[in-house]
């Protein structure tokens, strides 16, 4: 018996050539078309195996279906066994390299969209990085592009954090820490610490003493070293002044 067996791509198929032997079982009832009870089984075990793989896959497949059919099987509702079938399949090799670099450009393809994708993704979420603190901008230009920072880079950026500020209103806090980091920059150590205070004061105020007491722990990292000193009276001695005046 030869016909043809469908393939794992739609629309290939194999050809197949099948021999084998099969027993008419003694009965009450005897069937009319053993032999064709006998094939119905054959390729229904055949096309199931064959349906899974790809032409490339012949010799595997063919190998398969022969260990199936290999042993006698009863065939189910009919007084009917087979004792034994082989199958030799071949595959034309023009549609198995068609099917093969199909599945190459499938695969590429499919790469390319999760590229794409990834691509999408990162800048979402560059997107929505910049607009929650602009200034990072500038560390992500620095990370792909070390080599071109310069000064007019530099105010790129600026202009940058500037209009991204401004285009998303919520994000004014970013323009807040910037004058904050500018006012504390020169602060003496004690102002700088009474500030920190002040501010971790104002978080226990609205029902935040963790973050109240992680600013506190923060304090001493906070304050510039250069403006540390053990005598509260040496700033004043420095500037002119005298002892009498640290203590109004």
């Amino acid at each position: 018996m030869s016909c043809t067996l469908p393939s794992r791509t739609p629309g290939y198929h194999f050809e197949a050539h099948f021999t084998g032997a099969w027993q008419d079982l003694p009965g009450r009832h005897r069937h009319q078309n053993p032999h064709d009870a006998a094939a119905t089984h054959v390729l229904n075990v055949a096309q199931g195996i064959a349906g899974k793989r790809q032409l490339s896959q012949e010799a595997a497949a063919q190998a398969a279906i022969n260990s199936r059919l290999g042993q006698a099987a009863d065939m189910p509702g009919a007084p009917v066994r087979l004792l034994w079938a082989r199958v030799q399949l071949t595959a034309d090799p023009h549609q198995a390299a068609d099917i093969n670099r199909l599945l190459r450009d499938q695969h590429q393809a499919e790469r390319r969209a999760r590229d794409d994708q990834h691509r999408l993704q990162r800048a979402q979420d560059l997107r929505d990085a910049l607009l929650s603190d602009p200034s990072l901008a500038f560390a992500y230009w620095f990370l792909d592009h070390p080599e071109a920072i310069d000064t007019e880079t530099v105010t790129r950026v600026e202009r940058l954090v500037a209009s991204a500020a401004s285009y998303a209103p919520h994000n004014a806090w970013v323009q807040v820490a910037v004058l904050l980091q500018d006012f504390v920059r020169d602060l003496p150590g004690d102002a700088q610490q009474h500030l920190v205070t002040s501010l971790a004061h104002i978080f226990d105020r609205y029902g935040q003493p963790e973050r109240a007491q992680s600013l506190r722990a923060l304090r001493d990292e906070i304050v510039t070293p250069q403006h540390l000193s053990s005598d509260p009276l040496s700033a004043d001695s420095r500037e002119g002044g005298t002892p009498g005046a640290a203590l109004n």
